[in-house]
């Protein structure tokens, strides 16, 4: 859609969506255009559209992949089906964000993350020992952190607004702390529920594992088969 409403802007020269009306996809009903445009044009979408704007401009290299338009849940289904089994999230991370035909990550960022990680996980766990397809915890440690309440490597397949505050609870300070050293709430809330759902995802690639159909990745955050 964000196709189609590129192309009315440049068409129309009006960034205003309230001046779109006429011009919808042919494919569309006009009722549902009209509503599209009126939703559009509402001061939280433009907020909302305004801050992603800022944040993409802020961090470019947060945003290179080479999924294209393809969901990771659907590149998780390819990968399935190439070897077999279902791919790990390092497997996943790297179709996503290596150049095509070539070992080269699309940026310095996601070559450290993905370094860092499996430096991370080669100290956890000793030569011989089984490694999770998921390490929950040394990933979001490796990207950072999340940020404006979403996991870089992620992708869209993970509802991270559900999942945030567990892993706040594992960078909070001790209930000893001086109240002075407390971070404030608003930075907890940031990183509420985290670890909680990505233990969701790891479980999901297990019972996946032991079956013979894909993993599927609902809007939700949800998995499935």
């Amino acid at each position: 859609m964000w196709e189609a409403r590129d192309k009315v802007m440049k068409t129309t020269g009006n960034q205003d969506p309230m001046a779109w009306l006429d011009y919808g996809p042919v494919w569309l009903r006009r009722d549902y255009w009209e509503s599209l445009c009126e939703c559009w044009a509402t001061g939280p979408w433009q907020e909302r559209s305004q801050a992603a704007k800022r944040n993409r401009s802020t961090h470019p290299e947060k945003n290179v992949h080479t999924s294209g338009s393809i969901s990771y849940a659907t590149h998780s289904q390819k990968l399935h089906h190439e070897p077999e089994r279902a791919p790990t999230f390092c497997e996943l991370f790297d179709r996503t964000h290596k150049r095509k035909g070539t070992d080269d990550y699309v940026s310095e960022s996601a070559r450290t993350i993905a370094e860092t990680y499996d430096k991370t996980m080669a100290d956890r766990y000793a030569e011989g020992t089984p490694q999770p397809d998921m390490d929950l915890e040394a990933w979001v440690d490796a990207v950072g952190g999340p940020r404006q309440s979403r996991v870089y490597g992620f992708g869209d397949s993970l509802d991270t607004t559900q999942v945030l505050s567990s892993y706040a609870s594992s960078v909070a300070p001790p209930a000893y702390v001086s109240s002075s050293a407390v971070p404030p709430v608003s930075g907890l809330e940031e990183i509420k529920t985290l670890r909680d759902a990505l233990r969701r995802y790891s479980s999901a690639v297990d019972l996946s594992h032991a079956g013979s159909t894909p993993l599927i990745a609902s809007p939700s955050g949800q998995y499935y088969y």
